[in-house]
């Protein structure tokens, strides 16, 4: 509901829209709390400059958009609560795979950066270029990680499995 609305007219319908998303974020970490469990000894540190040189990188993007649009938004209040859960849920989503080392956490990669690309060609159509190629790009960005986090989903249990085991052995 909530990017129905954003596409269809997100200043006309903000409030709605603002509570939608909020609603949806707050189920994504519902469906998520199982692979909430960090455990600060399984962080290894060989690939930390990498880590840092990405955060770096998407932050630099996504601030950069949000600087673009942020005097276009209708209601500032409104807007922020969304824009702080979207950067909570994409840290929490590129941060799991460093804390848990199963083969499939590098979905929530994939998650992450369809998350990210779809709400910045999606805010890139709404306020800075009417070209119904952004429109396009962010449709097929959510497809992608709705289809990477069903995958995940399924998946979950044999990775919390896989985590316990490898927990036992240290």
């Amino acid at each position: 509901m909530a990017e129905v609305g954003f596409l269809y007219d997100y200043e006309k319908y903000i409030v709605p829209v603002t509570f939608a998303y909020l609603g949806s974020q707050l189920c994504f970490l519902w469906l998520l709390k199982p692979m909430l469990g960090i455990k600060i000894k399984n962080f290894s540190t060989h690939n930390l400059p990498e880590l840092i040189i990405g955060f770096v990188g998407i932050s630099f993007i996504i601030v950069y958009v949000l600087y673009l649009i942020f005097p276009l938004i209708p209601s500032v209040a409104l807007f922020l609560p969304s824009s702080i859960a979207f950067i909570l849920i994409v840290l929490l989503i590129f941060g799991i795979p460093f804390f848990n080392k199963h083969p499939d956490n590098i979905m929530l990669w994939g998650i992450g950066g369809g998350i990210i690309g779809e709400m910045l060609f999606g805010f890139v159509y709404q306020y800075i270029s009417d070209d119904r190629l952004f429109i396009v790009i962010a449709h097929t960005f959510g497809v992608f990680f709705r289809i990477l986090f069903a995958t995940y989903l399924v998946r979950m249990k044999s990775i919390k499995e896989t985590e316990n085991e490898y927990n036992q052995i240290l």
